[in-house]
């Protein structure tokens, strides 16, 4: 238990720090969002993508069936969250910002050292395998709900169309597919961008939690998405585990990962496309404190999957 806090300790220290700087460096400064949002969307991640993806070792048939997984579980999420935004009549930028808080966990910088430590090296490589997933879908359908918060349906996938960053996850599975190797220096500098993106979002996030105004977001909105990612993500990440019939080390590893805090990409896409941004970034920072709390429960629970 002790190296289980540890690891914790471990992962959230750089976390916050990075989060404090950006916050610390907004109320001093008060530099531009957006700026950092584009380096983020536009050069970093597109790097990250096809390094993740080149190299990457994992097994085909293994990739699929855990992609089903993620596929069904994210349908599930999806269609949820959009249900809930109507029944509570929220706005279309807070409906966008509820579905992508539900939809997309932190599952791969805070995810992969915790399961590491909780399932070993065989679980370590589920989670891989389910990262790749994610990375594909949040650069795909994450961008376009963030960009339908201020865009017709139409003009948001044609926005989609407008970044790199589907080409990158087009050109990253393509590699990944047909085993092509790159240069070794192509890999080394494409790596060296990739690792820069956790840092850089990091800051944004502190950066946009520096400018929220915290009294005015006690609002409903914030307390149904607190719930949707903290209870029902978890009951449907279980749901589709027992109609998959995915058993043993597997389920385990996926239902704990797809209940990890909400993805801090969501805030890069919406600040990048003006939705509700400041959801987002309590959202995340809520959610990462609180799994302090539940993450160790669900790990424990998990052994009965």
């Amino acid at each position: 238990m002790t190296g289980y806090f540890s690891t914790f300790a471990n992962v959230t220290v750089p976390i916050v720090l990075a989060c404090a700087i950006g916050f610390v460096y907004q109320r001093v400064r008060s530099p531009d969002s957006k700026q950092l949002a584009d380096i983020s969307l536009f050069i970093l991640s597109p790097c990250l993508i096809v390094s993740a993806l080149a190299t990457s070792e994992l097994n085909g048939s293994v990739f699929g069936s855990i992609a089903l997984f993620t596929l069904v579980q994210t349908a599930f999420c999806w269609a949820a969250s959009a249900a809930v935004g109507r029944l509570f009549k929220f706005d279309i930028s807070s409906r966008k910002a509820l579905e992508m808080t539900t939809i997309f966990a932190n599952s791969n910088n805070y995810g992969l050292p915790l399961l590491l430590l909780a399932f070993g090296t065989g679980g370590f490589a589920i989670g891989v395998t389910n990262v790749i997933t994610h990375i594909v879908l949040i650069n795909t359908l994450g961008l376009y709900l963030a960009s339908s918060a201020s865009f017709r349906p139409l003009e948001a996938l044609k926005k989609v169309g407008q970044t790199p960053l589907v080409y990158a996850a087009i050109a990253g599975v393509g590699i990944f597919l047909f085993r092509v190797e790159l240069p070794e220096p192509l890999t080394s500098g494409l790596e060296l961008l990739g690792t820069a993106y956790p840092a850089v979002v990091l800051l944004l996030l502190g950066v946009q939690l520096g400018k929220t105004n915290w009294r005015s977001n006690w609002r409903k909105e914030l307390w149904v998405s607190l719930a949707m990612r903290l209870v029902a993500v978890p009951a449907l990440s279980w749901l589709t585990i027992h109609l998959l019939g995915i058993h043993g080390l597997e389920a385990s590893v996926l239902f704990v990962q797809s209940s990890m805090p909400a993805a801090i990409n969501s805030l890069v896409m919406m600040e990048k496309y003006g939705g509700d941004k400041e959801l987002v970034a309590v959202n995340v920072a809520f959610t990462t404190l609180a799994s302090f709390l539940y993450l160790p429960l669900l790990i424990h629970w998990s052994g009965g999957l």
